[in-house]
């Protein structure tokens, strides 16, 4: 065998070595548990934000899961009337329910944005409950129809972005 066969069949036996090893994710990424669909289809969530407003003693957090590709964005953003860290946690309900808190029908909806055209419809009726597991981690669990007949049903449990602006 010639000098560049061994060579060759060195570097194959290696490449082969290689594609078995496999790498462990890194633990500074953020975890998250997404079961989500959209539909019956999954809705990864790539962003995940929360931001809640008030001024005395009302306000509204909008919490928005974003899912996308590179040619298309999917946004859910469901609305609740409360509007701090502590008062957030809760089951939400819309129609109104009794022993749950109000879920905005009107600012609860959901975009998808393909190319230069958009989709939208708003809630119809829903139910979402919401832990603070700590930090900036939360668990949003929801079971949502919008007037347009499109179901959201899962749960998404993770970091998000975080932001409260209470006046």
């Amino acid at each position: 065998m010639t000098y560049s066969v061994k060579i060759l069949n060195g570097l194959f036996a290696v490449l082969i070595a290689l594609s078995f090893v496999q790498c462990e994710k890194d633990d500074t990424s953020p975890k998250q548990n997404d079961t989500i669909q959209m539909n019956g289809n999954d809705f990864s969530i790539s962003s995940a934000t929360m931001i809640g407003v008030s001024i005395g003693d009302s306000g509204h957090t909008g919490i928005t899961l974003i899912s996308g590709s590179e040619t298309q964005a999917n946004t859910l953003t469901m609305d609740v009337e409360s509007f701090t860290r502590k008062t957030i946690e809760g089951e939400y309900a819309y129609p109104e329910a009794e022993g749950k808190k109000l879920l905005d029908d009107w600012l609860t909806n959901y975009s998808v944005f393909d190319g230069s055209t958009m989709e939208s419809s708003n809630l119809k009726a829903g139910e979402v409950t919401i832990i603070h597991n700590g930090d900036n981690n939360y668990t949003v669990e929801m079971d949502l129809t919008m007037k347009d007949g499109v179901t959201f049903s899962g749960l998404f449990a993770g970091d998000f972005q975080v932001m409260f602006n209470n006046q």
